[in-house]
């Protein structure tokens, strides 16, 4: 079996990067459902990544020279609450990249009752913000 393509077991836990406007533990210790809206890029679902393959440090880092929150979810939550998690590795940096295939850019709208659940219920925690590498 190739690396990254193996079953997530219910115990995993998966992270999803937050922009830090999408996201104030000041004023409210949950997410915005906006941080589990889908982006025009999520065409096969919503992407997570598998913490077993990546920490959050490396999670939040991008190019974009942004700070990022990690939200910390359950796959085994996810899937008592009808959300299927698949894996869906990127090779050769990526191992660890997964999907939410039921929130996806096209049904956005209609996956905010699943995207305000993600938020305020199936959100474990929420780490950081993360500096950027050269921060």
């Amino acid at each position: 079996m190739v690396e990254g393509t193996e079953p997530i077991e219910d115990d995993e836990e998966l992270y999803r990067r937050i922009p830090v406007s999408r996201y104030d533990p000041e004023i409210d210790p949950c997410p915005s459902r906006r941080a589990f809206r889908p982006h025009e890029y999520d065409t096969n679902g919503l992407s997570v990544f598998r913490a077993k393959y990546k920490k959050p440090q490396e999670v939040a880092r991008n190019d974009r020279g942004k700070r990022y929150y990690v939200a910390v979810l359950r796959a085994g939550d996810l899937r008592a609450c009808g959300i299927e998690v698949v894996p869906s590795p990127i090779p050769p940096d990526d191992l660890g990249h997964a999907e939410l295939p039921g929130l996806r850019y096209d049904n956005r709208r209609e996956t905010e009752g699943l995207q305000l659940l993600l938020a305020e219920q199936l959100c474990v925690k929420v780490m950081g913000p993360f500096p950027q590498a050269d921060d």
